[in-house]
């Protein structure tokens, strides 16, 4: 499966694009990803799990971004917004699973054409919006944030999701380690080898989280939140 989309998507407008059309809302150009789906299937799957902390039903109350939904990644600091819905599948203080469908697409709000925009904010430790001077309004190109969720860690949660459960814990491994560096808790399966690229990698689940690494590079673990 892809996200936004199940069957991938096609970008039909950049992040920082088109500034002359953004100056009216004092944005130095587009502050978001425009997505379309490459099917039928118009469901939103959000892009990486989280608290749903808004979720505006109402396309009047949305404004410019219609029927929306706002959710924090606090393991990551990271504030996505989903802009222009039809509908909205969650409510506020829900906890949302990546790959879980919070809506679907649609053309409320302020747009030229039935399309989602993505938008990506970082946050302070309390989860309050950084950089709001940086020319939009806070936001970030979610471009490489999204490669890399739809791209190699998709691989690595496919990956897992086929292993067998949990194994011996070895406590001198660099996974396991940083796993509880970072409060992940206890292990739920072995080391899992994977390929992608043509480059290999190994993986590993704990409780809160997926522990992965390009072998040989054990300075650089990442992990995906549950």
């Amino acid at each position: 499966m892809q996200i936004p989309f199940s069957a991938g998507a096609t970008l039909t407008q950049g992040f920082g694009e088109n500034p002359q059309d953004y100056q009216k809302f004092s944005l130095n150009g587009h502050e978001g990803l425009d997505y379309i789906p490459k099917d039928e299937d118009k469901r939103v799957y959000a892009v990486e799990s989280g608290l749903v902390v808004s979720d505006i039903d109402d396309p009047v109350q949305g404004k410019s971004y219609g029927i929306n939904v706002v959710i924090y990644v606090p393991a990551n600091r990271r504030l996505w917004t989903y802009a222009h819905l039809a509908q909205n599948f969650v409510n506020k203080g829900d906890k949302v699973l990546r790959g879980q469908p919070i809506g679907m697409m649609g053309d409320t709000g302020n747009t030229r054409g039935a399309h989602l925009h993505l938008g990506l904010r970082q946050t302070d430790a309390a989860g309050n919006p950084i950089n709001d001077s940086n020319g939009f309004k806070g936001f970030v190109d979610p471009a490489p944030v999204v490669q890399r969720l739809t791209g190699l860690e998709q691989a690595a949660l496919d990956r897992a999701n086929a292993a067998q459960p949990w194994m011996p814990v070895n406590n001198t491994a660099a996974l396991w380690r940083f796993a509880q560096a970072n409060g992940l808790q206890d292990q739920q399966t072995d080391e899992i080898p994977f390929t992608h690229n043509g480059t290999r990698y190994i993986a590993q689940v704990f409780n809160k989280g997926i522990v992965y690494v390009k072998v040989g590079d054990w300075g650089n673990i990442k992990f995906i939140p549950k």
